[in-house]
């Protein structure tokens, strides 16, 4: 009896055995075909801290003061997690995940967000271009980025126009196509902030939208792009809608906005780099809604490891006294390909009651109104 019962025991494994081998390799390949090709995450990240002096800060009603304290010079810090998948004939999935902080004390920034800079999922095709969905940049980031040396930090562009380092939506639709040297893209916000931050912020200024009416709240922008390498232009328009009164920045209604329509370019001449760019302005949130911001830089590699970046920019307001302009100019010495040392000073000169700063470390240490300032930051910056 008990050699039977081992015999038919033995008989039924030889008959299961292929069907579930068979399950078996049909689970794995419907698992490969779920999970897609080879995916890669990678961390990554800027850390920028220096020492700053600046001077003649506003203090009280009649008079100044000068101070020293720790800010990042050269670009904002951030930390940033971003993967992609290969799913096949040219196409990838693709997620970005970006959040600034200040490193001096290690808060966040851009109004308190996790993930403020950017943070977005989406598909990437070749042949197609890129389409993603969440927080991120303005098609206006991309038609001034090559042409900004000094891009998103404390000097600059930055100083006179407060949406160069801001150029991000909430809650964005946007796609982007490449051939060649070519770019275009679009970007639509349903809110394009969501966070209720300081009123003093312009990275949270509570327009939250989505289920609103009307236009409150959204954004939209397009922009065109060549780039050759020895020379590029790009040119975009953007329109932000207002929201209610606890909106910031004075757009306290859907019919108020603010447009940027932007225009710009670079040259080499050997390994040297000249850039222009313009940036007409309507905010109808401010009392003198119209401005023209215009600016020259160059960059001039002295040696292969010390490089010198220069800007003059000006910006006046249509029917105002009220205008600045703003002398820039950086040295920076690479350690690595990753590091390196820098001087940058800035010295603004307002007129009529514009009291713009040199500086855009916080807290904003505003001159009188109409008066010059200088800061001068020395620091390093390190990428990862």
């Amino acid at each position: 009896m008990k050699y039977t019962t081992a015999i038919c025991a033995c008989a039924s494994l030889m008959y299961i055995a292929p069907a579930l081998a068979q399950d078996k390799d049909e689970a794995a390949q419907a698992t490969q075909y779920v999970s897609g090709g080879t995916s890669t995450v990678t961390m990554y990240g800027l850390i920028d801290q220096g020492i700053e002096y600046v001077n003649n800060v506003a203090k009280g009603k009649n008079s100044t003061t000068n101070a020293f304290r720790m800010g990042d010079g050269t670009a904002t810090s951030f930390f940033g997690i971003r993967g992609t998948e290969d799913l096949g004939g040219g196409t990838k999935a693709i997620f970005d995940l970006q959040g600034g902080f200040m490193p001096s004390n290690g808060t966040s920034r851009q109004g308190g967000r996790l993930f403020g800079r950017q943070s977005y999922v989406g598909l990437d095709d070749a042949t197609y271009g890129r389409l993603t969905f969440g927080r991120q940049y303005t098609m206006r980031f991309f038609a001034t980025s090559f042409i900004n040396p000094f891009g998103t930090g404390a000097q600059g562009l930055t100083t006179l126009d407060n949406g160069i380092a801001n150029a991000r939506a909430d809650n964005s639709v946007s796609y982007r196509y490449f051939r060649g040297g070519f770019e275009g893209g679009v970007n639509y916000s349903f809110g394009r902030d969501a966070v209720n931050g300081d009123p003093a912020s312009v990275a949270a200024a509570n327009c939250p939208g989505q289920t609103t009416p009307s236009n409150e709240c959204r954004e939209y922008s397009a922009m065109v792009k060549y780039d050759a390498h020895t020379w590029g232009v790009a040119t975009s328009y953007e329109r932000d809608y207002g929201g209610t009164s606890g909106t910031f920045g004075g757009l306290t209604s859907p019919k108020l906005t603010d447009s940027r329509f932007t225009l710009g370019g670079y040259f080499k001449i050997k390994d040297a780099k000249v850039g222009v760019g313009w940036i007409r302005r309507d905010d109808e949130g401010i009392k003198t809604p119209k401005s023209n911001l215009v600016w020259v830089t160059g960059t001039v590699p002295v040696t292969p490891f010390f490089y010198v970046d220069s800007m003059v920019a000006g910006i006046k307001y249509d029917n105002s006294p009220n205008k600045a302009l703003v002398l820039v100019l950086r040295g920076e010495y690479l350690l690595s390909k990753r590091t390196f040392l820098y001087v940058t000073v800035d010295h603004i000169h307002n007129y009529g009651t514009l009291a713009d700063a040199a500086t855009t470390i916080t807290p904003v240490p505003t001159p009188p109104a109409g008066g010059s300032q200088v800061s001068v930051i020395a620091g390093i910056r390190h990428t990862f």
